[in-house]
């Protein structure tokens, strides 16, 4: 039979007891022993916080079980309430130090401080509520890194727990009360405006020139007024709203954006957001770089050569356009030296006509990507041969470049290799529609009515001026952003009982990771300094 053992067990002149220990003791039968039996520890059982006066039964607080009572006579272990009276006054249930994930939502919220971007959240969203539900969200839109973490678990493991903590944080699953604020078309102004005036006090240009595309957003969005069937940039038709995001030529980041149906792909749309951003918040667009949807009559009238505006779009293969006529005129030029180039290690032609389009002057820039004609034309070969070899001599050469072929149509008269270096990266807005897309989770859109698809969308472009600017300083230096949340996040830290934070140890490379943004990881902080001086909150 069990029974337990008592060591250095001291009690106040109360009769509680303040100090002891006790154990398991099981008693063996051993043949050759003094009294043919041996006593063996089974289990330590710790602290002791009560004794009954048998010493048969008593409360511990067992290192492997947390506070549990244990009963000799029937071998028993039971758990025990907070307002069990024998534990009271003996402080079993002190708050615990709790370990969370530290250093990849400190380093993010540092680096928004030492950006400005915290202070232009700050000045846009006054209420307190408001503001701590953006910054939870924009943490877990950015840290995640892909994974189908819910905003409200993640933050429950992240230091942002003990900072942010004036909003329940059940509430950030379905966050409809937070995207419903930031579909209010004031918050969208209010937010761009303090925006550029912010980065302005830095670059005075920033802003001035800008640039303008568009992207589908496909969806599954019920009764949403911006949804219409499209195919326009995706491989099939299906519902989508389109986004026009207008970029800053020299940073590439997000000045302005706006959402229009799916299937409108005409010019006056593009020249009102060119209008609505001039007189609202002094951005001066000056380049257009279009894809072929948007290449119609009505632009060429508006942009054509002596225009005040630049105009770089894809001519479309139609009726209007001398689209394969142009071909014609100077594919025997095709494979001469001089009109020959190298872009990243594809062999380029390039040649520039100056032509009559719907009554007036453009340049035409004939291209042909000869590495992707040839490969094509080698893949429709060997599945289309019987085709190819009844085909016309003319058709015949025509296949030796279609599938590299595109003409660019412009009021600009450059080189073609200048011009084409100018499309490509002007293009790098593609870059950040990816950036919004795959990495931050713009698609897909799972909201279900226009004013919360305005505030994921503002939520995400938020989100994406943040990444941009992570990766100027990470990018250099070979790192990725997935990377920097990935290894950060191995850092923890611990809450203390006077509600400061004590970090753990880095390792190299965290502090590596911080070195790039010139920070320290701290050994510990006070969380009322660091909600007053970094976030502008106060307890």
């Amino acid at each position: 039979m069990a029974f337990i053992r008592t060591q250095k067990l001291v009690r106040d002149e109360n009769g509680s007891i303040k100090s002891g220990s006790a154990a398991i003791i099981d008693v063996q039968y051993v043949k050759n022993a003094r009294f043919h039996s041996k006593q063996v520890v089974r289990e330590r059982l710790g602290r002791v916080i009560f004794m009954s006066e048998d010493k048969k039964s008593g409360i511990f607080l067992s290192p492997t079980r947390g506070l549990i009572e244990y009963n000799a006579f029937d071998d028993s272990f039971s758990p025990v309430e907070k307002d069990d009276p024998r534990i009271e006054g003996q402080e079993v249930f002190p708050s615990p130090e709790i370990h969370t994930v530290f250093g990849d939502t400190y380093l993010l919220l540092s680096f928004m401080k030492n950006s400005g971007l915290i202070d232009i959240l700050r000045t846009v969203f006054h209420k307190d509520t408001d503001y701590e539900r953006l910054l939870c969200h924009i943490i877990h839109g950015i840290l995640r890194d892909g994974s189908r973490i819910s905003c409200d678990d993640f933050i429950a493991k992240s230091f942002a727990s003990y900072v942010l903590n004036d909003i329940p944080q059940q509430t950030l699953h379905s966050d409809t009360e937070f995207f419903t604020m930031m579909g209010d078309d004031r918050t969208r102004m209010n937010f761009f405006q303090t925006f550029i005036a912010a980065m302005r006090k830095s670059d005075p240009d920033f802003g001035r020139g800008c640039y303008v595309d568009s992207t589908p957003l496909p969806n599954d969005i019920d009764d949403n007024p911006f949804n219409a069937l499209s195919c326009h940039g995706i491989a099939s038709s299906s519902d989508q709203i389109r986004l026009i995001l207008v970029l800053d030529e020299n940073s590439g980041l997000p000045v302005w954006y706006d959402i229009i149906p799916g299937n409108v792909l005409d010019i006056n749309t593009i020249m009102n957001v060119v209008a609505d951003v001039a007189e609202s918040l002094d951005i001066h667009i000056d380049s257009l770089v279009l894809d072929a949807g948007y290449v119609s009559k009505d632009l060429i009238h508006a942009i054509h050569i002596g225009s005040e505006k630049n105009m770089i779009g894809r001519m479309p293969a139609r009726k209007g356009y001398p689209y394969k006529s142009l071909y014609w005129q100077i594919h025997s030029m095709i494979g001469k030296g001089k009109y020959q180039f190298i872009r990243k290690k594809h062999v380029y032609f390039g040649r520039q006509i100056k032509v009559r389009v719907f009554d007036e002057d453009e340049y035409a820039y004939i291209y042909v990507d000869q590495n992707n004609a040839l490969q094509r034309l080698r893949d429709y070969r060997i599945n289309h041969e019987e085709e190819y070899e009844a085909m016309k001599d003319k058709d015949q050469d025509w296949y030796t470049v279609k599938f590299g072929y595109f003409v660019l149509l412009s009021n600009k008269d450059e080189k073609p290799e200048q011009l084409l270096t100018e499309y490509f990266e002007r293009t790098d807005i593609e870059t950040v529609f990816k950036t919004s897309k795959e990495y931050l989770g713009l698609l897909p859109l799972s909201k279900w009515t226009d004013t919360t698809v305005r505030g994921k969308i503002l939520h995400d472009i938020i989100n994406t001026i943040i990444v941009l600017q992570l990766r100027k300083v990470t990018l250099p230096n070979g790192i990725s952003v997935s990377a920097l949340a990935g290894k950060t996040q191995s850092l923890m830290c611990c809450l203390t009982r006077d509600g400061n934070v004590n970090v753990e140890t880095p390792s190299k490379q965290v502090k590596k990771y911080y070195q790039l943004f010139n920070e320290k990881v701290p050994a510990h902080l006070k969380l009322t300094e660091f909600k007053l001086k970094v976030l502008g909150l106060k307890m």
